[in-house]
C-alpha cells in the first residue's frame, strides 16, 4: 500500500516552517548543527592518516595528509548539516546524501590532492594521474555517501536531542523523527493485523 498524504509530510520536513526556524537561529545554535557532518569528517581523515601510514609514506607526509583531508572533509560535512538544517535537503534520505557527496567528495579529493602534491609531490599525490585519479573518487564516493548517511542516522538523532532544549531546529528534527516512527510503528501493527485475519481465515 502507497504512503498516504500524513505519510509523505512525516517524511519531508514543512520547508516554510523549517526555513522560519533557520532564520531565527544565533551563530552558536547554527555551529551546533554543523557538529554531526564536522565529526564524521574527521573521523574520515584519521582513517586517511591510517592508510597513508601503511602506504610507506613519511610521518610528516602522512600526517599532513591526514590532518588537510579531515579538515576539508569536515568543511564539506558541515556544509552538508547546514543545508539539511535550513531545509534545502529532505531529512534521512539517502538519494540527496549521494548527490552531494557525488559532487562534494571529488572535489576534497581533488583540493587535498593539490595541497599534498604542493607539499610532497604529484608522484606522491596522484600516482596514477589526475584523469584517473578523479575518475576513482567519483565512484569512492558513493560508497562513501552511503557509510556518511549511516553514521549520521545513527549519530546526528542523538546529537539533535541533546540540542532539542535550546535548538528550535534540533528539537523539530526530533519532532519530525518521532512523528515519521509512530507512523511507521502503525503501518507495522496494521500490516500483522492483516497477515493476523487471512491467517484466521484460512483456518
Amino acid at each position: 500500500m502507497p504512503p498516504g498524504p500524513t505519510d509523505h509530510a512525516a517524511a519531508t520536513p514543512a520547508q516554510p516552517q523549517l526555513s522560519a526556524l533557520w532564520a531565527a537561529l544565533g551563530r552558536r545554535q547554527i555551529a551546533e548543527l554543523a557538529v554531526p557532518g564536522v565529526v564524521i569528517g574527521l573521523l574520515g581523515g584519521i582513517i586517511l592518516g591510517g592508510l597513508s601510514g601503511a602506504a610507506d609514506l613519511s610521518l610528516d607526509v602522512a600526517l599532513f595528509a591526514g590532518i588537510t583531508f579531515a579538515v576539508l572533509l569536515a568543511l564539506a560535512g558541515a556544509g552538508y548539516e547546514l543545508l539539511l538544517a535550513c531545509g534545502r535537503l529532505p531529512l534521512s534520505a539517502l538519494t540527496p546524501v549521494v548527490v552531494y557527496w557525488a559532487v562534494g567528495f571529488p572535489l576534497v579529493r581533488m583540493l587535498h590532492a593539490g595541497m599534498l602534491s604542493l607539499y610532497a609531490s604529484e608522484e606522491v599525490a596522484v600516482p596514477f594521474g589526475w584523469v584517473d585519479f578523479v575518475v576513482f573518487q567519483v565512484l569512492l564516493s558513493v560508497g562513501f555517501a552511503i557509510g556518511y548517511w549511516w553514521l549520521h542516522e545513527n549519530f546526528a538523532p542523538r546529537w539533535w536531542f541533546h540540542l532539542r532544549d535550546r535548538n528550535p531546529v534540533a528539537n523539530f528534527f526530533i519532532r519530525h523523527q518521532l512523528e515519521y516512527a509512530a507512523i511507521a510503528e502503525r503501518e507495522r501493527e496494521r500490516k500483522r493485523a492483516v497477515a493476523a485475519a487471512k491467517a484466521g481465515r484460512s483456518r
